[in-house]
């Protein structure tokens, strides 16, 4: 009997976080921001997004469908961007696995030992990509200075950007 109910706890223990329900409003520089991607980033577990309606609305959802956030300290990061573009910077230490190939250039003085090797190469940045700029500042997130805590039942938290 012991057993089976260390079992039974096992199994679903690990499932369940504590969740306190996170909205508010966005703006910058005293207008609402829309469209925009709020993340709260927890120090353990999954993070919580939720994007901005015309009115600078944001209401968080954790997974699914399901509404808050994991109890406790979080970075907030607030982008316009998609959340998975918000960290990917090009740099020397780029996973080059996951690059497509199709989208590289060859590099004009590669090191001698690398010759053919992919390392020698590196994405190229689409027009696309080249023209798309990021209106709010980096200090809000890829660089986020933002840190809020998200209690028990429900939170409302509002932000209040600066374009500078």
């Amino acid at each position: 009997m012991v057993t089976i109910t260390a079992c039974c706890l096992g199994c679903t223990g690990g499932s369940d976080v504590d969740l306190g329900t996170v909205s508010g409003i966005v703006t910058m520089d005293g207008k609402p921001l829309s469209s925009a991607i709020v993340i709260f980033v927890p120090e353990k577990g999954n993070p919580s997004s939720g994007r901005t309606d015309a009115d600078g609305k944001y209401d968080l959802i954790y997974l699914g469908n399901t509404r808050g956030a994991i109890l406790g300290s979080h970075k907030v990061k607030i982008t316009s961007r998609e959340p998975d573009e918000l960290d990917q910077e090009i740099d020397g230490d780029t996973d080059f696995a996951n690059v497509d190939l199709s989208e590289t250039f060859e590099i004009a003085s590669p090191p001698v030992e690398s010759d053919g090797d992919v390392t020698k190469r590196r994405p190229v940045t689409t027009s696309k990509e080249k023209g798309k700029k990021e209106p709010i500042p980096a200090r809000y997130n890829s660089q986020t200075e933002l840190l809020k805590k998200v209690t028990a039942g429900e939170n409302t938290i509002d932000f209040d950007l600066k374009s500078e």
